[in-house]
């Protein structure tokens, strides 16, 4: 049960991961490229509320894909803390546990003020007139966005249940010699003492390798090895954000380069430059 617990932990962090990516993208698709408030009737234009609206939706867009990555720079750091919820940490480690926790801690704040904020440059398309039912959607997404954050923390946050993990060491520490008898009769049997020797520690090794795999995928985001740990900062940074500039020049193909260090703060023109304070 514990292996297979470990396991799901890592698949389950990929998954959120992807969704993670995926809404985010979507996210900004809305910002920087739906249209919305058409015209009816025969002698409707081609103007819609966007056109005719004052925000610089290029700057809008460039602030939302900030907030973003910057909610992915500090989602990463929080997810590549060294583990702080280990069995020694409740011992003799709890002065390493207090300043991971607050480390932690602060990095969540910043990650729920950030979906905030996210939640800011809906308010200012709503109020330059995107529909009930768009503006639904976009909610929608934000929500996603905070389920899989939320999700990303518990699996960082929590591991398998320590009787299980204390019944694995144990049953891999004492378990062999109980064995001892059946590789002895073995040895007899084959009139090789090499060949006993070396099923019994080839069952010792295979065991307490099984016990380390399990051990080391608790927290499938710092692993030593790397094989089998997610590359966090691959995922979220080196490889999102290509993605986005790649989709920020088909939406906006006479932009100029964007800038790592834009101001993220949304700002509507209608409340007179003022950053909005909305929550919703």
């Amino acid at each position: 049960a514990s292996i297979g617990m470990a396991f799901t932990r890592r698949d389950r962090a990929l998954t959120s991961i992807a969704k993670l990516r995926a809404t985010a993208l979507k996210l900004y698709e809305s910002h920087a490229k739906w249209n919305f408030g058409f015209d009816s009737g025969d002698n409707a234009g081609d103007d819609t509320k966007r056109t005719k609206s004052s925000i610089n939706w290029l700057d809008h867009s460039d602030r939302l894909l900030g907030v973003l990555l910057q909610l992915f720079r500090h989602l990463t750091r929080y997810l590549t803390l060294p583990t702080s919820s280990r069995a020694r940490h409740r011992v003799t480690g709890q002065k390493e546990a207090r300043e991971l926790g607050t480390v932690s801690d602060a990095l969540g704040e910043n990650m729920v003020e950030q979906i905030g904020q996210l939640s800011d440059f809906c308010e200012i398309m709503k109020r330059e007139g995107l529909p009930p039912q768009e503006a639904i959607r976009i909610r929608q997404w934000e929500r996603f966005l905070l389920t899989e954050l939320e999700t990303l923390r518990m699996i960082k946050q929590y591991r398998t249940p320590q009787g299980l993990r204390s019944f694995g060491r144990l049953f891999s520490v004492f378990l062999p010699p109980f064995y001892a008898p059946v590789y002895v009769q073995t040895a007899r049997d084959l009139n090789s003492l090499g060949v006993g020797i070396a099923f019994a520690c080839l069952t010792s090794v295979a065991l307490t390798t099984l016990f380390e795999t399990v051990f080391q995928m608790e927290d499938p985001f710092v692993i030593p090895s790397g094989l089998d740990g997610i590359r966090v900062d691959a995922e979220l940074l080196s490889n999102f954000k290509p993605r986005a500039l790649r989709c920020r020049k088909e939406y906006f193909p006479q932009a100029p380069p964007f800038e790592q260090d834009v101001d993220t703060k949304p700002t509507s023109p209608s409340t007179g430059g003022q950053v909005l304070g909305l929550r919703v």
